[in-house]
């Protein structure tokens, strides 16, 4: 890894801790600069606004979150198993970063406006997420017509990002365990 490498990595960690800790809105670039403990040049030599750094945030944190989502859901067996255990890995998110949160949804409120490339991105990265559990409803219940597959995939997501919400709201895991029990019965066949 290249020292410039280096500096625009330790830049998007610094960004990252400060956005999510604080707000997106809340943290300024001279604030970022100063954590990160570099030149105002360095900054501009690899980001050409907040916005551009906030874009890349994003894009590192839904990259990070889908490595390690997987990874946890590689212990379990079958598609049933691992939508199921997607609720005990938000459970433990939730946790590990004190009820702060999704950093998108987060983000999401912060960026009312629709044409936003933040929140295209963000639009982007959750329809991933329903890709993602769509997928493994295809796979659990292959029989089932489309439309079948579809709603009790849409109503996991919903779920899952409800719960997540509602985790943040409450300061724990109640809501996250009530859509697991939910996500059960929609995955019976």
């Amino acid at each position: 890894m290249t020292e410039k490498t280096n500096r625009k990595c330790q830049i998007i960690e610094v960004a990252s801790k400060l956005f999510f800790e604080q707000g997106y809105h809340a943290t300024g670039i001279k604030q970022i600069i100063e954590a990160a403990d570099i030149a105002k040049g360095t900054f501009y030599s690899h980001f050409k606004s907040k916005e551009e750094l906030g874009l890349e945030w994003l894009e590192c944190g839904n990259r990070k979150w889908k490595t390690c989502r997987d990874s946890f859901l590689e212990q379990f067996a079958t598609p049933k198993e691992k939508l199921i255990a997607l609720f005990d890995y938000q459970a433990k998110g939730a946790e590990e970063c004190s009820y702060r949160g999704c950093a998108m949804l987060n983000m999401l409120a912060e960026t009312p406006e629709l044409g936003c490339p933040m929140r295209k991105a963000i639009r982007g990265y959750k329809k991933g997420y329903l890709c993602f559990i769509r997928e493994l409803v295809n796979q659990h219940l292959p029989d089932a017509s489309d439309d079948d597959r579809e709603q009790r995939a849409g109503a996991i997501y919903l779920l899952s990002e409800g719960a997540t919400v509602a985790a943040q709201s409450f300061c724990k895991t109640g809501p996250i365990d009530i859509a697991k029990v939910q996500v059960e019965k929609i995955l019976a066949e």
